[in-house]
């Protein structure tokens, strides 16, 4: 220990003395070790933690996976599923919403139905109160509400007298019976919790559909594999007697995996790009170290030739390799903490609800664990190479007086090996920041149908407890679209039941005048829209045959539609859809009471990168239903500031009914594209760094080399050499460095590149353009990096290179 520290102590001191190597190498290192952090921290809370649940590797979630037919698990199913060996317990949950009247302003919430059995499954208790009953899982009995600690706090202020009072949701009176703790947010970010209530009776007969998900436990020693197979063999007999066909197959997957599914390939990403950058750094720092060493050959000669061993002189460079980490890191675990937030807005609000590790996302003793383990291990990447070729000095040459010169050269190629392995780094991160920059600019340009700018959207869902019949419903829309197209800087209103980018709201299979019945085994339902007449317009949804819905269309009218061009290429290729009929809300099975009036343009529905499907519109008049999403369109201005008086309107209409969702369409859109946005700059700022890094490596090298060969150069011009001789031979040396690297780099990239080709759209993973244009990018910026010394190497004076000390 005592030799130990006086290392400590000396290698301080020789930092010290070279403040501006230290400078950089800290830096340097900080850059690597910060965002290795930073994109750890997040590792670490989404994929590492584990659920705060009981047991939570027993706990997974059943998924039927189906491309044709009604998507989802009904009912039915769960019902079967629930006499699973396999299975310990077997819950299921759905979401609504909900309208709190009665009790201050009317809000919407987002509202969790779970089986009463969840809580147990799962392993939770409430903070207050108590859990469901499993008597008030039942149809009339499961007037019985669980609020979440949040709403709790910002509702009601924490009152703990809210346990067994009455709040008022959709009209109907819901007793208070627990308070879940913080760090429960299972199935996702939701305000309330309420018994699902399956009628038992009414899914058996095939009355209802209801579309719901499974969570289970397995039973303690069971694989995952048992229960799927069990599962299937049920799900095979459940189809048998079900319309819909069976599903193509059931996966059983743990819950954890089943909620950062989609997150897992884009951490992992990044967290390999930042270890890349890490790599760059080493690279870097070991040249640098590489130099320092070479200056001070004569210092270690001088040990060596008093008796120090060789590994004694290995562990004090590696002593100062591990102070010049441990000053990165410690640098680094600061930068990290500005870095995190970029990294957490990459993930969707949905998997950030449900996972208790987003929202505590920050310094923690792993954290810390982590950045001291990778500050050390980095300490031994760049340390050892250079403490190793310092450790065994040539004490003939180097002790001689002019030694060090003569010796100038040891390290060489070592020194070209570190920035060949960083050129190719650099190559591989600029190619797959490149991918993606290609890849969002062919998302920006995908056109999603409409035109987003001026149109404000609000959510409005009217409680069946108070608007039990479609014309009380229709008499709210049609009244408040009245005093809304009557605002100030207003240009037209429409409603939809699903905005764009929401998804369908409607699936079913319709029968098709002149189209064969569709098979429900091999083909997908057909998505339907309910719109106001004014839809279209306000939306600057195209018209591309016939019309769109006017006032005419009314319930005592022709029962018309509208399809999608989707929908007439799909089932109309070769004549027009206008004048077809279809089947929608018709009085009795494969009748065709509706008929296409129009076709309209393809809106996405779903993503920007998912293709438009076939949809069919209803006029709201012929379809009303009592959850609709308010599009205003405002003839100038921010389209937010009248968000005020629209929900005014609302009031004045009733003032009971809620808004929620207000926002921007333009809003949507820009959110349908945050994340590659948020992917692809990180990716871009990384493989700046690294760019930057590996010039500055190049340049570094090439400038060392010029230094330590000031007396060949001016022996070459004494003997006649002219600056072109010159500047090729020293322009030559770092572009066979360059082009190594470059090479080295292509075909890592050609193999890396495709693990991220699934975060790519319109673009290959080994796009041609992409690779050759990085090529020549890192190529030009390296070459510049060399001739700026071997433009310097020209001007060396050979009088003053000759002269001898």
């Amino acid at each position: 220990m005592m030799s130990l520290s006086q290392d400590v102590r000396y290698g301080a001191r020789m930092l010290w003395r070279q403040p501006g190597f230290t400078l950089v190498a800290v830096l340097t290192l900080a850059l690597g070790i910060g965002a290795n952090t930073a994109i750890f921290s997040v590792i670490n809370a989404v994929l590492l933690r584990p659920l705060p649940y009981a047991d939570p590797d027993r706990v997974v979630s059943v998924k039927k996976i189906k491309r044709t037919g009604i998507p989802g698990i009904t009912g039915l199913e769960y019902l079967e599923w629930r006499e699973t060996q396999s299975f310990e317990a077997v819950a299921a949950h759905t979401y609504n919403n909900f309208n709190l009247t009665g009790d201050g302003e009317p809000e919407r919430l987002p509202v969790a139905q779970v089986t009463a059995n969840l809580f147990p499954l799962l392993g939770v208790q409430p903070l207050a109160g108590r859990a469901f009953l499993p008597e008030e899982d039942a149809p009339g009995r499961n007037q019985v509400v669980i609020v979440s600690r949040g709403f709790w706090q910002r509702r009601y202020g924490g009152d703990p007298s809210l346990v067994g009072k009455t709040i008022t949701l959709n009209e109907t009176p819901y007793t208070v019976v627990g308070v879940m703790p913080e760090s429960f947010r299972f199935p996702g970010g939701y305000d309330l919790w309420m018994p699902l209530a399956l009628n038992e009776a009414v899914e058996r007969e095939g009355k209802r559909m209801s579309l719901i998900e499974v969570v289970a436990r397995l039973r303690p020693g069971v694989r995952l594999e048992q229960a799927r197979a069990e599962l299937e063999a049920t799900g095979a007999r459940v189809a048998e007697t079900r319309e819909e066909g069976a599903a193509t197959s059931l996966d059983v997957v743990p819950l954890h995996q089943q909620l950062v599914s989609g997150l897992r390939t884009m951490l992992l990403l990044l967290f390999g790009t930042v270890g890349l950058v890490l790599l760059i750094a080493c690279a870097n720092v070991a040249n640098l170290l590489l130099a320092r060493t070479a200056a001070r050959e004569k210092e270690m000669a001088i040990r060596a030739a008093v008796g120090a061993a060789r590994w004694r002189i290995v562990r004090q460079l590696l002593t100062e390799s591990a102070l010049l980490a441990l000053a990165g890191g410690a640098l680094g675990g600061l930068l990290s903490m500005w870095c995190i937030a970029p990294v957490v807005s990459l993930i969707p609000e949905s998997v950030a609800g449900s996972i208790q590790g987003v929202s505590e996302i920050g310094a923690d003793a792993r954290m810390f664990a982590f950045t001291f383990g990778v500050s050390l291990l980095t300490a031994l990447v760049f340390g050892l190479a250079p403490a190793l070729q310092a450790s065994k000095p040539d004490l003939n040459e180097s002790l001689k007086e002019g030694g060090k010169q003569a010796r100038g050269w040891r390290g060489g190629r070592l020194r070209s090996a570190f920035v060949v392995f960083e050129l190719a780094l650099t190559l591989v991160l600029l190619v797959g920041a490149g991918l993606l920059v290609r890849s969002f600019d062919r998302l920006l340009r995908v056109e999603p149908g409409f035109k987003s700018e001026g149109v404000l959207t609000m959510r409005i869902d009217l409680p069946r407890s108070r608007y039990r019949q479609s014309a009380q419903m229709l008499g709210f829309y049609e009244q408040l679209l009245e005093r809304v197209g009557a605002l100030p800087g207003v240009a037209s209103a429409g409603i939809v039941n699903h905005r764009p980018f929401q998804g369908h709201g409607m699936v079913a299979f319709f029968d098709l005048e002149g189209v064969p019945r569709l098979d429900r085994e091999t083909e997908r339902p057909i998505p339907a829209g309910v719109v106001s007449p004014a839809y279209f317009h306000t939306l600057s949804i195209p018209v591309a045959e016939g019309r769109a819905f006017n006032d005419g269309d009314t319930k005592e009218a022709m029962q018309v539609a509208v399809v999608n061009a989707a929908f007439a290429r799909r089932f109309y290729p070769n004549e027009s859809a206008v004048g077809k009929r279809i089947s929608f809300d018709c009085k009795e099975e494969r009748e065709l009471c509706r008929t296409i009036v129009g076709v309209v343009g393809d809106v996405r529905q779903e993503e920007l990168t998912t293709e438009p499907t076939p949809e069919i519109y209803v006029p709201h008049a012929q379809g009303m239903m009592g959850g609709m999403t308010l599009m205003v369109r405002v003839s100038g201005g921010d389209p937010l500031a009248l968000a005020g008086a629209v929900r005014a309107q609302v009031s004045a209409v009733d003032k009971d009914q809620p808004v929620s969702q207000v926002k921007t369409l333009g809003q949507y859109v820009s959110e349908a594209t945050a994340r590659s946005r948020s992917l692809t700059l990180l990716l871009v700022m990384l493989a700046g760094i690294a760019l930057v890094l590996a010039v500055v490596g190049v340049y570094g090298v090439v400038s060392y080399t010029v230094a330590q060969r000031t007396h060949e150069i001016g022996v070459r011009m004494a003997l006649g050499a002219q600056g072109g001789d010159v500047l090729r031979l020293v322009f030559g040396q770092g572009l066979r460095l360059v082009l190594l690297g470059v090479a080295a780099g292509l075909l890592s990239a050609f193999w890396l590149t495709r693990m991220m080709e699934s975060l790519l759209f319109g673009v290959s993973a080994t796009d041609p353009v992409t690779f050759a244009g990085i090529a020549l990018l890192l190529g030009a910026a390296a070459l510049l990096a060399c001739l700026i010394p071997a433009r310097r190497a020209t001007k060396v004076d050979p009088m003053v290179a000759l002269r001898y000390e």
